[in-house]
């Protein structure tokens, strides 16, 4: 049942648009847009205020992957923005602890989100990167206000922060984590993102802020050398796809587990399209557990060991793995490392229809900051595995295998439908469900959002397979699930989390469409 929400209605512009989850972003966005700039120089000048003031979703110390169309050439590419472990860590270093640290420097690999950067303008944008920077440098050093949602959050990494006086002195001046309206500033943040603007990427991985962050992580116990930084390198990939009932969907390649997405959507085509929602739901959560075992079993970076993507994703494939779908009873869903949605999405559609899909994250807070540079490092090496069979098992100077992915819905060889959504594992679910309810349900973009939706796994531990259901879905559907093995948990009207941002290009409009969830969403175009 509609507790009462209030509506939300998609927003329509003709020229271009942009959709994130915070209004600064989407400003400094907009702004770009309207002075000439196209969508990847928007989507730059976004991101950088996103790291500023929502820097616990994604910061300098984090990563960053996307999906680029480009309206000349009608091609589409993916950047993995993505770092590898330090050479220093090792298996070894890490059994005697029994786990990868959630905390500290032991949890942190190479932050690649401004190299990404870097690549991106110099490939897709017009502009410089340094100008790009403007609105975020600003922003550190005048200070933002704080709402509620960001107090909150803020609030979150104290106990984290107890270890780290850095971090601290940044987040909780006075000593306590500040109130709504408290003037965030940054001014250590605002020097490196000076230095970044006058000296672009090579700085941070090979000049001063290099060096800054070696002499931090030495500082504190960790592994991090020059030569990690040094050679680090974006990569810049063509996107996997699938068809799914006459579109093509474009994801990320691995590192990113974006794949788990076709992998489910080949299994949900093989399969009737269910018109009941209990049915629904059940397929939908039975195919995700499925493509998250292949997932689990067979990739890591490519780099290190080969995965068969085209086969993962095949009609064949997918065939087979319906096969095994029992639709009057639930398996178990599989082990999969715990997180949090410290990542934030934005999408991008300039007037020449350039398209954007974006994505970067600290992966669960790490709560350290590199001394003075005001960089918050990602804790992404909880990624890895330690198990030496895994194909994702640690190793040194390889990437994790990757929570962030965005996507693409392409018809007749055009983007038609840009989205994604931040969430941890949840990612892959969320994103699933949308682009179910678009093509699937034939849903509008904002219906698509707003509709219930279901996440796998408890809110503080992914052993228990719990299926939390948003209550909207209604008590005759928490039944039938249960009555099929699954452990349901009933949850808020709005409670499953996500921040999903999307925008349909249909001719000479766009519309897009924003995620109440998280009680704030900036869609604006001109």
């Amino acid at each position: 049942m509609d507790r009462g929400w209030p509506a939300q209605e998609a927003r329509r512009a003709p020229h271009g648009m942009i959709a994130s989850v915070n209004p600064l972003a989407s400003a400094a966005g907009l702004r770009v847009l309207r002075d000439g700039g196209n969508a990847m120089d928007a989507a730059i000048a976004a991101g950088a205020v996103l790291t500023v003031v929502e820097p616990w979703s994604g910061q300098l110390g984090g990563d960053a992957f996307m999906l680029v169309a480009s309206a000349d050439s009608r091609t589409v590419t993916a950047i993995n923005g993505s770092g590898a472990a330090p050479q220093r860590c090792t298996i070894d270093r890490y059994l005697p602890l029994g786990r990868i640290p959630e905390s500290g420097w032991l949890a942190a690999s190479v932050p690649g989100i401004v190299d990404a950067w870097q690549v991106a303008v110099e490939r897709f944008g017009t502009r410089p990167l340094g100008t790009l920077l403007a609105d975020a440098i600003t922003y550190a050093e005048a200070g933002f206000p704080l709402t509620a949602r960001q107090a909150r959050n803020n609030a979150a990494i104290a106990v984290i922060a107890a270890d780290f006086p850095d971090t601290r002195a940044v987040f909780f001046p006075d000593g306590r984590p500040p109130m709504a309206g408290f003037r965030l500033r940054q001014p250590d943040l605002a020097r490196t993102l000076r230095t970044i603007q006058a000296e672009g990427a090579a700085a941070f991985y090979r000049g001063s802020i290099a060096r800054a962050i070696v002499a931090a992580s030495d500082r504190g116990g960790g592994l991090f050398a020059e030569r990690d930084l040094a050679e680090h390198r974006t990569d810049v990939l063509d996107p996997i796809q699938a068809s799914y009932r006459g579109w093509t969907v474009l994801e990320q390649p691995p590192v990113s587990q974006g794949l788990i997405v076709l992998i489910a959507l080949k299994i949900l085509e093989a399969l009737d399209s269910a018109s009941d929602p209990a049915d629904r739901v059940h397929l939908q959560v039975e195919a995700h557990k499925l493509a998250l075992t292949e997932r689990l079993t067979h990739v890591g970076d490519p780099a290190f060991s080969s995965t068969v993507v085209d086969h993962m994703i095949s009609a064949e494939r997918g065939g087979a793995l319906a096969r095994r779908i029992d639709p009057g009873r639930a398996v178990a869903l599989p082990h999969e490392p715990a997180g949090h949605p410290d990542t934030t999405y934005l999408c991008v559609v300039d007037e020449a229809r350039n398209v954007v899909s974006y994505i970067h994250s600290l992966y669960a807070g790490n709560g350290v900051v590199a001394g003075d540079t005001g960089i918050l490092l990602n804790n992404r090496m909880g990624c890895f595995s330690l198990d030496p069979d895994s194909p994702n098992r640690l190793a040194p100077g390889k990437r994790p295998v990757h929570t962030l992915n965005s996507w693409m819905l392409v018809q007749n060889g055009l983007p038609r439908v840009v989205g994604g959504t931040p969430g941890s594992f949840w990612q892959v679910q969320t994103n699933l469900q949308l682009i179910s309810n678009l093509i699937d349900l034939g849903m509008p973009l904002q219906a698509a959002i707003d509709a219930p939706r279901w996440t796998m796994g408890g809110q503080t531990s992914w052993s228990d397979s719990s299926l939390n259901l948003e209550a909207r879905f209604g008590e005759a559907v928490v039944r039938s699930l249960r009555e099929r093995g699954h452990s349901v948990e009933p949850i808020g009207d709005w409670a499953a989390g996500g921040a999903a941002q999307l925008i349909r290009i249909e001719g000479e409009m766009l519309t897009g469409g924003g995620d109440p969830r998280p009680g704030t969403s900036s869609v604006i175009g001109y």
